[in-house]
């Protein structure tokens, strides 16, 4: 091996550690766990200097949240390199991979929230009686987070991956909210419903160019008019490094890294009303669209 290269995966292996160390403080946070006090020492002087103050003032829910964060990422990244030759798709059957994933998507319900406040009638939509459709639930975390937080709507959760809905009725029967979330093995391209979903929610990433036209085709006719469409993109890397991890990512997720523009565009030749691209805080950013009030039969 080339001193150069030694050098580089030294130098790539500290922010590794680095997120090691903020995921395990956060496990002995939230799990109260009895660690021995040098290496709790330093778990706290490592995350001390990713941020001071970094762990200050927790919000209810964001330590479960930014360590699935930790854990999702961590295990995917293993995957991609014990498992370099294998094809794009998400047919991850790990269940902490499955769950961590559904726990870092209850984020995306609160980020819907704090965007609906620009929108007056988006807000209303989420506080009436209706269906929130949630495309691609997977564990069923989101659809879960969508019922409690939003009581006067039902929601609807599909995924064709068995793997992931047998652990989301699991979760469902143990939550607070099982008489208004339902679970279907099916690909949105086969919903059925039609002028029916006040709200649906569409993971962008997770889908190709390919099968997005006939996703969001079905999702228009599911929409009642006037009803919303919520398009999740990754938020922009930062860098090239991060642009190149990113797609690798969501390649290896079976999907395709979307622009704004690239939405705005699919959107506009299916007759959605765009009302724009937002950016309401990671890990996503959203484009906001609408079935309009006169929709055309399709």
């Amino acid at each position: 091996m080339s001193e150069s290269l030694i050098t580089k995966v030294l130098q790539l292996s500290v922010p590794v550690e680095a997120l090691a160390a903020l995921g395990a403080e956060l496990r002995a946070l939230q799990e109260h766990l009895d660690v021995d006090p040098r290496v709790r020492a330093l778990l706290q002087e490592a995350v001390a200097a990713i941020g001071p103050q970094l762990l200050d003032e927790l919000k209810p829910g964001d330590t479960t949240s930014a360590l699935a964060l930790v854990q999702t990422v961590f295990r995917q990244a293993l995957d991609v390199l014990e498992n370099p030759t294998r094809a794009p798709g998400w047919i991850y059957d790990d269940p902490v991979v499955l769950q961590t994933q559904g726990q870092v998507s209850r984020v995306i319900v609160h980020r819907i929230d704090a965007l609906a406040k620009q929108h007056p009638s988006l807000v209303a939509a989420l506080r009436a009686p209706g269906v929130f459709l949630d495309v691609g639930t997977g564990v069923g975390w989101l659809a879960i987070e969508a019922a409690r937080t939003w009581p006067a709507l039902k929601v609807l959760g599909l995924d064709p991956w068995e793997p992931a809905l047998t652990l989301a009725r699991e979760n469902l029967a143990h939550s607070d909210v099982a008489d208004r979330v339902t679970f279907r093995a099916q690909r949105v391209e086969e919903l059925e419903e039609v002028a029916s979903v006040a709200i649906a929610w569409v993971p962008g990433p997770f889908f190709t160019r390919e099968v997005a036209h006939g996703a969001l085709a079905s999702v228009f006719r599911a929409l009642r008019p006037g009803g919303w469409l919520v398009f999740g993109l990754t938020a922009a890397p930062a860098d090239s490094l991060a642009d190149a991890v990113t797609r690798l990512r969501t390649l290896r997720s079976g999907g395709h890294c979307w622009t704004a523009d690239e939405v705005v565009e699919r959107l506009r030749q299916l007759e959605f009303t765009v009302i724009g691209a937002f950016s309401p805080g990671p890990p996503v950013h959203f484009v906001l669209a609408q079935r309009p009030a006169e929709a055309q039969k399709r």
